[in-house]
């Protein structure tokens, strides 16, 4: 990975507000925007989830440090991964077969327990008490019953992106990684670049004061262009497994 380009035309802007010109320009994109951020903001985010929506094509590279709680305690990369539940039929079937078994056994329990009561005070025979022992045996088979019922796994999930991202892992989380992702670019319908050092959060296009460039040079861009494809599909970076980040952010009810 790395890219040098010489004399490419661009402006320059150094100060606050470095984010005006630039969020003019995500909104108005008539195809795709690419962001490589390392931190996110939450409401920044919801801008690209509404672009995506209007069909815009997004890619987004982040790190595991995206967290940048700006104006309220929402996450962010929460609403960027989709479960999705799926049923096993045959362990539903199998599930559905025990809730039978269960309801079948309840009703016999109530009603031995009924005719044991009536026919010990109606005879006087208190030996007819034993009967229960049948209850108590039918009430320990569906006691396990019920317990299989609530073990028994019918559902099965697996996670999908919103669309295309990547979490890359910071050094210092015990990865192999030795590159943090420390780049701020912002490319907008492939013809539009954004450099500089402002990051992809409120306080990055609003309060701090940041440097950014801003070209349209045709060969500049397509190099910066051809740098993140690069960097988004063969990287081999280490990062964050979609399925293992799914389980840790969704509740998984097993039936």
């Amino acid at each position: 990975m790395g890219t040098f380009y010489n004399n490419a035309v661009c402006d320059i802007y150094i100060g606050k507000s470095a984010g005006k010109k630039l969020m003019e320009e995500i909104r108005s994109a008539k195809r795709n925007v690419k962001i490589i951020s390392p931190y996110l903001s939450p409401f920044l985010i919801k801008e690209l989830i509404f672009l995506h929506s209007k069909g815009i094509g997004i890619s987004l590279i982040t790190t595991d440090g995206i967290e940048d709680f700006y104006g309220n305690y929402d996450r962010n990369i929460d609403k960027l991964i989709i479960q999705n539940k799926h049923i096993d039929e045959e362990a539903k079937a199998s599930r559905d077969n025990l809730i039978a078994l269960s309801r079948t056994l309840l009703l016999t329990i109530l009603g031995l327990s009924v005719v044991v009561l009536s026919l010990v005070f109606l005879l006087k025979e208190w030996r007819l008490f034993y009967g229960f022992v049948l209850v108590i045996l039918l009430f320990l088979i569906r006691d396990f019953t019920v317990k299989k019922i609530k073990n028994k796994r019918i559902y099965n999930y697996t996670y999908r992106q919103l669309f295309p991202f990547k979490v890359f892992v910071s050094p210092d989380k015990k990865s192999f990684n030795r590159t943090f992702i420390h780049s701020k670019i912002y490319i907008i319908d492939n013809e539009i670049v954004y450099l500089g050092s402002l990051n992809f959060t409120g306080n990055g296009v609003k309060e701090n004061h940041e440097t950014r460039i801003r070209t349209t040079d045709h060969n500049a861009v397509g190099k910066i262009v051809e740098e993140v494809d690069h960097l988004f599909f063969n990287s081999n970076l280490d990062e964050r497994n979609i399925q293992f980040w799914g389980r840790q952010l969704y509740p998984e009810p097993i039936n």
